[in-house]
């Protein structure tokens, strides 16, 4: 049985590191240590050794998300449970499982909780990558702080509500980021990809192209140069995710050379009551 869970001290904190780091949660311990200070109560920990960190799923919307737990199927319950009532006592709607292959999300389902959203996972080696050049009157370049706001606006036209980032957050991930941005010869920002590499793990976070733009080629524009950016800095791997509805996304990174994982991931939610129970 899963003993009482907590919010975790300093102590529990730093003992958590080694795993917390092997996700590439936080760039560093001094950011972990930050994010801890902030608000303490959204890392949970028992005296066995068994956490989950919490987390807002996205600014605008009030669902909390459990980033990543640490613990046996046998926890899961529990921390499910915990989540619910941390969500209840401030403020969330929702509590919205971490990203899990179907395997693994059997016990979240066992403890109240249905699918959200389903995703596929992407991947391959960033040299086998397909070139492929903007069209026309259009071209890649490096992103800079001061396309922030037309990628925001961008962002909000291509992603459901539930994927979309608020300015905050784009912030936040352009400073720790490689942003890139497809831009018009009038110089509307019209496409942006987001990538990062880390120990030869390349990962594609983002890549959106404006609704009027599609089928021009620019989707492929970008995935190419990411690639390219991500093998020169070292990247051995090129991995992504995006919606298992989303056929024309899937199109995209088959027609550029990426595989289909066949193991297939999902995330689930349940609702908080008035009393911040299931």
């Amino acid at each position: 049985m899963t003993s009482r869970i907590h919010t975790a001290d300093a102590e529990d904190r730093d003992r958590l590191w080694p795993a917390v780091s092997a996700e590439h949660l936080f760039s560093s311990l001094d950011a972990f240590r930050a994010h801890h200070a902030e608000a303490p109560w959204r890392l949970r920990v028992t005296d066995r050794g068994e956490a989950a960190l919490l987390g807002p799923w996205r600014e605008h919307l009030r669902v909390l998300a459990m980033r990543s737990v640490w613990g046996t199927d046998n926890a899961v319950p529990a921390f499910v449970a915990d989540a619910l009532e941390q969500a209840g006592a401030h403020g969330f709607a929702s509590v919205l499982s971490p990203l899990l292959p179907d395997v693994l999300l059997r016990s979240y389902l066992a403890s109240g909780m249905r699918i959200q959203q389903r995703v596929v996972v992407i991947q391959g080696h960033p040299e086998l990558v397909l070139p492929a050049w903007p069209p026309l009157g259009v071209v890649i370049r490096a992103g800079r702080r001061a396309d922030l706001a037309a990628v925001s606006r961008l962002d909000s036209q291509c992603f459901e509500a539930f994927w979309g980032y608020a300015p905050c957050e784009l912030a936040a991930l352009i400073a720790g980021e490689r942003l890139a941005v497809a831009q018009a010869s009038g110089g509307a920002i019209i496409g942006y990809t987001l990538a990062t590499v880390s120990r030869g793990a390349g990962t594609l976070a983002r890549l959106a192209v404006a609704p009027h733009a599609r089928r021009a080629g620019i989707g492929s524009a970008l995935l190419a140069e990411a690639a390219a950016w991500a093998l020169n800095a070292g990247a051995v791997t090129l991995a992504l995710c995006t919606q298992e509805e989303n056929m024309a996304s899937r199109a995209l990174y088959a027609g550029a050379g990426l595989v289909e994982v066949d193991e297939r991931y999902a995330m689930a939610v349940v609702e908080v009551d008035q009393e911040g129970r299931a």
